[in-house]
């Protein structure tokens, strides 16, 4: 069966449950080592304060914004999505919205959205409420609410801050346990990362300018859900006496990424059934537990999809789609991806042991990629002369990565055992800083 015909099952489960849930009932980690940063002041979301005091909506927004099933959530005429309420709203409207555990989380959120792009400001308009709190992991939309929340482990500095943030693993890390390749994902200016990771546990801490574009890309990824749900075309139509959720499946035909499933779709089913493997924690049969990143990789070579990750549901398709168009658009960062063999030893590897089996520079630029990115693009801002330019000039050029070749030499345009041995260094085993940025660069999940 075409992988259109199982993504519109979904899409029933998709109206309710969102993207996933927050990680609070997991305990933190104990550690005696001076080395780490031991965690302080932890707050569940049952701690959540509205960080505008004087917001309209401050009586109500924590209780619209927590309950457990859709269902229970405030009715629209109580708390309406922000461009229901306001359509020019403004960043003080979006600030109006947003609960806190922390006010350091509030500040920093208002001094990125004063930075922000302007063309990720309109998308705000879809949500309800904007939650960042200690033990949100990961970050999620959910159309129960019509809301966001947000993982802070993007949006500290100092080592008080990020003593402030839940160090429990995301409880989808061991679901491509199984399988016998990884996903590698490396975001690019130039030749440089556009990235730099850090370490929740370390004492190490970081700039303003070092979050600006992960905070820019997640914000783009979970709110491209929210639009996805409630485009433009859709928001003076809303029922106002329902809660979110059916108000919003009052207007599903308006929903954005079924329509590109039926527009563009995807094909591989093979994908499709991984994916619920490494993404949703479905159990690898014997034959998926053979296949080897090769395999996967002529899979995906012949397939429109972003990254690995939109094989996870159609909103997940169309969500990845839609942050490689805009961190190309506005930072022209290039996504660098590619599949490569489990190493040994999963804890202790060498750049040298994870040879790829396919592998590309520049994904968006593949032909069957972009045009799917264009509809998603075109679908949320209308079509324009600027989208036209952008993709017919901008893009560049999608370049093949040499199989058998390890992930970093790839990546990095050398070879890596010849660069150490250039450099005099004695060993092969990665330094901190290196390790940190590859298990940053492993794609296990994209929230």
């Amino acid at each position: 069966m075409m992988i259109k015909t199982r993504m519109w099952v979904l899409l029933i489960a998709a109206i309710l449950t969102g993207c996933g849930g927050s990680g609070g009932d997991t305990p933190e980690p104990q550690n005696d080592d001076p080395d780490v940063l031991a965690r302080n002041d932890i707050r569940d979301v049952d701690e959540l304060a509205v960080y505008r005091t004087d917001s309209p909506y401050a009586s109500l927004i924590k209780e619209c914004a927590l309950v457990e099933t859709a269902d229970e959530a405030c009715t629209l005429e109580a708390l309406p999505f922000i461009a229901q309420a306001t359509p020019d709203f403004t960043k003080e409207d979006i600030m109006n919205r947003l609960l806190v555990t922390h006010d350091w989380m509030g500040e920093r959120f208002e001094t990125l959205l004063e930075d922000a792009p302007d063309s990720m400001i309109p998308l705000f308009g879809s949500l309800t409420s904007i939650v960042i709190g200690s033990t949100v992991r990961p970050s999620h939309y959910w159309a129960g609410t019509g809301g966001i929340q947000l993982d802070p482990a993007t949006l500290w500095l100092s080592l008080e801050e990020k003593a402030n943030v839940s160090i429990a693993d995301d409880y989808r890390s061991e679901f491509d346990k199984d399988l016998q390749f990884w996903e590698f994902v490396s975001m690019r200016i130039g030749d440089a990362p556009a990235i730099q990771f850090f370490d929740l546990s370390d004492r190490e801490e970081r700039t303003l300018k070092d979050i600006e574009i992960p905070v820019y890309r997640l914000l783009y990824h979970e709110l491209s859900h929210a639009v996805d749900y409630l485009p433009t075309e859709s928001i003076a139509t809303l029922d106002s006496s329902l809660v979110p959720a059916r108000a919003l499946d009052n207007n599903s035909q308006l929903f954005l990424s079924p329509r590109l499933n039926l527009d563009l779709p995807l094909y591989s089913q093979t994908l499709y059934d991984l994916g619920q493997v490494s993404f949703q924690g479905e159990i690898a049969t014997e034959e998926q537990q053979g296949f080897t990143p090769t395999f996967v990789g002529s899979e995906m070579a012949n397939d429109g999809a972003a990254e690995f990750y939109g094989y996870n549901t159609l909103r997940e398709d169309f969500a990845t789609l839609f942050t490689a168009g805009m961190m190309k658009r506005e930072f022209n960062i290039d996504y660098y991806s590619a599949f490569v063999n489990k190493p040994v030893d999963e804890s202790q590897y060498r750049c040298d042991e994870l040879l790829v089996g396919w592998g590309v520079k520049n994904r968006l630029a593949d032909t069957l990629v972009a045009a799917r990115a264009r509809w998603v693009a075109e679908s949320i801002y209308g079509p324009n002369t600027l989208i036209d330019g952008f993709f017919a000039n901008e893009l560049g050029e999608a370049v093949p990565m040499t199989v058998g070749l390890d992930w970093c030499s790839n990546r990095d345009g050398v070879t890596t055992i010849a660069a150490l041995k250039n450099s005099g260094a004695e060993s092969l085993e990665l330094n901190a800083a290196t390790r940190r940025q590859l298990e940053g660069e492993r794609r296990r999940h994209t929230h």
